[in-house]
């Protein structure tokens, strides 16, 4: 395994559990690590909010969801375990092209 897969899968392992996270506590996470990184470290994130989970009524217009069905539905998200190892394998990729 890769040193980059390795700490990809050390950090699933830290994180996984608390992946779902309120706006709030989204932004007390990343000032944490602006001051660990510092305000210009490079960073890739995909947020994905009650925004997101949408269904589309017959007119085909967006129907909102209610707080504790996105709720659900985002914390669920956790269980996609194929995401960090796409986003691990796609990470050395890139590193080996650049390096």
């Amino acid at each position: 395994m890769s040193l980059i897969k390795t700490y990809l899968h050390t950090l699933q392992s830290q994180t996984m559990a608390s992946q779902f996270y309120t706006l709030n506590q989204l932004k007390d996470r990343v000032d944490s690590m602006i001051k660990e990184q510092g305000e210009n470290a490079p960073v890739a994130w995909w947020i994905f909010s009650a925004e997101d989970v949408i269904k589309y009524d017959d007119n085909g217009d967006e129907v909102r969801q209610p707080d504790e069905v996105c709720g659900e539905v985002l914390s669920n998200l956790q269980e996609y375990d194929h995401i960090y190892e796409a986003i691990g394998d796609a990470i050395s990729t890139e590193l080996g092209e650049c390096v």
